[in-house]
């Protein structure tokens, strides 16, 4: 309900593995452009509630309004929610097609309007959202997860969205409209969308950009592979090929479980969201990441996820993953506090000669023998470091093989030879 130049939105949690749902507070969209785009205030009830928890470490559990930081658009655990690069991209180019159409200027989008303009049944996490004094969630829209079936359609659909021109084609907006649906949901630069496999999973498919030089989807799926292979826990995932010479690659959804009423959200949010940091702050480090499953990690996990934590940063060093940027670790919510997410967006870099995070709270340089030193803080013994090092370096030494195995080319091979240590 719009009041004056604000709108009040009721935010529910619906995570059935921590309670039932319930409202847990509301979300108040100023209307008129401000660096303030929203405020949020939890219920009485979610304050009483025995499962109540921060959402975010920046709202802290009180009665009344509550005002992200002027740096911040937005609480990072409703960005967390929000589209980034690809989504964004999509939203804004409705925004100009709607806005011609209608004879006006086109709006400047602001966070709050990505966020509420992601269809409900794919929105990361278990966060929804509904009008005041209404019942129905905002954005529900029956194409957001189309079946698998359509997904060669989506892939022609956004190789063909960055022609120049393109928007002069009668079908420019209903092809705006097929990719919004599904894809306006996910983050990162690349074009994606949602699509529900033959049994009900929500999954991502990952599609060629007309940018790519290499095959980037068939890599992903080769480094998601001998991430498994390693002992670090990944969705399940697979490869496709469609209309490019490179391929899709198709990833099941974390943030959902199969429960005894179909598919169930889980609980979100980005490692960015849990340390309280904001994207552009770039002296971020894997020491930050201890500290927050050691501040916030789930009781009697504590020990095993940053053992998981340690195999990843060895992995990504010899592996060449290096945009390991804070919004590619994220969180799920159990009862007693939060879990490492499984591993996702991992892939070798051609182009980038250091780490998005410090290695030790100093240097990015891709040096396994930094990431050694720093084992007493992932609670582990010299002796067990070495031994998780030995057996992912073991287990990487049959890389080339993996990518032969997967149709990787000599050529594109060759190309991962000065990346991948192993």
């Amino acid at each position: 309900m719009a009041k004056g130049n604000r709108k009040t939105w009721e935010v529910w949690l619906d995570a059935p593995t921590l309670a039932p749902k319930q409202r847990v507070g509301s979300l108040y969209q100023n209307l008129v452009k401000t660096v303030v785009p929203a405020t949020f205030a939890y219920s009485a009830d979610w304050l009483q509630a025995p499962i109540k928890f921060a959402l975010d470490p920046r709202l802290e559990l009180y009665k009344g309004e509550q005002t992200p930081e002027v740096d911040f658009p937005a609480f990072g655990v409703f960005m967390d929610s929000a589209p980034d690069r690809w989504g964004r991209l999509l939203m804004e180019r409705r925004e100009l097609l709607n806005a011609k159409q209608q004879g006006r200027v086109p709006r400047t989008l602001q966070e709050t309007d990505f966020l509420l303009g992601v269809s409900d049944e794919v929105r990361m996490g278990a966060l929804r959202f509904c009008e005041d004094e209404k019942t129905q969630f905002v954005s529900q829209d029956t194409l957001a997860a189309p079946p698998v079936t359509s997904l060669a359609e989506l892939s022609e659909i956004a190789r063909r969205i960055d022609e120049p021109g393109i928007e002069k084609l009668p079908e420019y907006q209903k092809w705006l409209q097929m990719l919004i649906s599904p894809g306006s949901s996910l983050g990162g630069a690349r074009p994606k969308a949602n699509f529900r496999e033959d049994d009900g999973a929500l999954w991502i498919a990952k599609f060629p950009s007309m940018s790519d030089t290499y095959d980037v989807g068939a890599w992903e799926f080769v480094t998601r592979k001998l991430a498994e292979r390693c002992e670090i826990k990944v969705p399940d995932a697979s490869l496709a090929k469609f209309n490019s010479s490179y391929h899709t690659y198709c990833s099941k959804r974390f943030d959902r479980v199969k429960g005894a009423h179909g598919l169930e959200r889980r609980m979100y949010v980005s490692a960015m969201t849990l340390l309280e940091r904001r994207d552009g702050q770039d002296d971020g480090s894997y020491l930050h990441l201890i500290q927050a499953i050691e501040d916030h990690g789930a009781q009697d996990h504590v020990d095993s996820d940053l053992e998981q934590l340690f195999r990843r940063v060895v992995f990504n060093v010899l592996i060449g993953n290096r945009d390991d940027h804070l919004r590619n670790h994220g969180f799920l919510r159990e009862p007693t506090g939060w879990r490492l997410s499984e591993a996702f967006d991992m892939n070798p870099s051609t182009t980038k000669v250091g780490h998005a995070l410090t290695l030790d709270g100093q240097s990015n340089a891709p040096d396994v023998n930094l990431v050694l030193k720093t084992a007493q803080y992932y609670r582990l013994k010299d002796a067990q470091a070495q031994s998780i090092f030995d057996d992912i370096k073991a287990e990487l030494s049959h890389w080339k093989d993996v990518a032969h195995k997967h149709g990787l080319s000599s050529s594109e091979i060759e190309r991962m030879t000065a990346v991948i240590q192993a």
